[in-house]
């Protein structure tokens, strides 16, 4: 009785093994389910476990077709499975249906090939925009120094008017020198405040140099006006020192 108990155990455990009749595969499990496949122009249907994955079911595949399991994609509803994930738990029932699609390691290069060339593309987008940001950041920043320029010639015209009158020896007043230093060191502050790149921090530079050798010309139009003449020709004291040695000589000779 254990023996015949024993053999219908055994009948009734179910399998995945299976053989390929024309355009069917043959089940020998009573629990398989049978998956319609169409890979083509070819329809067949494979019986396997339901609670096989999508890789048991290529495996299957790859004996009715040739196709090695590797080279297979299986859509199910549309979407592309992953051969890890169960059957039944995708939704796979008695009579649903897969679709088997070839996945060549060329087609596969072109897809690596043009992934490459649109990151390359982004890339270069990429590049191409940080430029153009850069070059309007340049652009901002040289006008804005050229500004600043403009008013500096201003400045500069009315020290050297200023340079004009000292050196003529007429004396000018120390306010002129004050409110002239004190519009240059704003113009400073300016350039300062600039935030400037590339061609537009040289120029800065170069302004703020300039600026700083007008305070420095004010301070010493500003000395040299505080005290206009300030070693008196000695040739004028000439004369009287000749004199009263003429006549100390004079009064010795007496």
């Amino acid at each position: 009785m254990m023996e015949e108990r024993g053999g219908e155990a055994a009948a009734a455990a179910p399998t995945t093994t299976t053989t390929t009749t024309g355009n069917e595969v043959e089940h020998t499990g009573a629990s398989n389910i049978k998956v319609q496949v169409s890979y083509g122009s070819n329809n067949f249907d494979v019986f396997v476990l339901p609670q096989s994955t999508f890789g048991d079911l290529k495996r299957e595949i790859a004996k009715a077709t040739g196709l090695e399991p590797e080279a297979q994609n299986l859509l199910f509803r549309g979407k592309e499975k992953d051969e890890n994930e169960r059957l039944d738990m995708a939704g796979v029932k008695d009579n649903a249906k897969v679709i088997v699609t070839e996945n060549s390691p060329t087609k596969d290069k072109d897809k690596d090939k043009d992934k490459e060339e649109e990151e390359h593309e982004e890339k270069e987008e990429e590049n191409v925009e940080k430029v153009e940001e850069e070059v309007k950041e340049i652009s901002k920043g040289v006008e804005a120094v050229s500004l600043v320029r403009k008013e500096n010639d201003e400045f500069a015209e009315q020290v050297g008017s200023l340079e004009a009158v000292v050196c003529s020896g007429t004396q000018v007043s120390d306010k002129d020198f004050l409110f002239l230093t004190e519009m240059l060191m704003r113009q400073l502050l300016k350039l300062d405040g600039i935030d400037a790149q590339g061609e537009g921090r040289i120029q800065r530079k170069l302004e703020v140099r300039r600026v700083q050798g007008l305070v420095e010309t004010l301070d010493d139009l500003k000395v040299k006006n505080s005290n206009p003449n300030p070693n008196p020709n000695p040739s004028s004291n000439v004369p009287e020192a000749s004199a009263t040695k003429a006549t100390q000589e004079w009064e010795v000779f007496e």
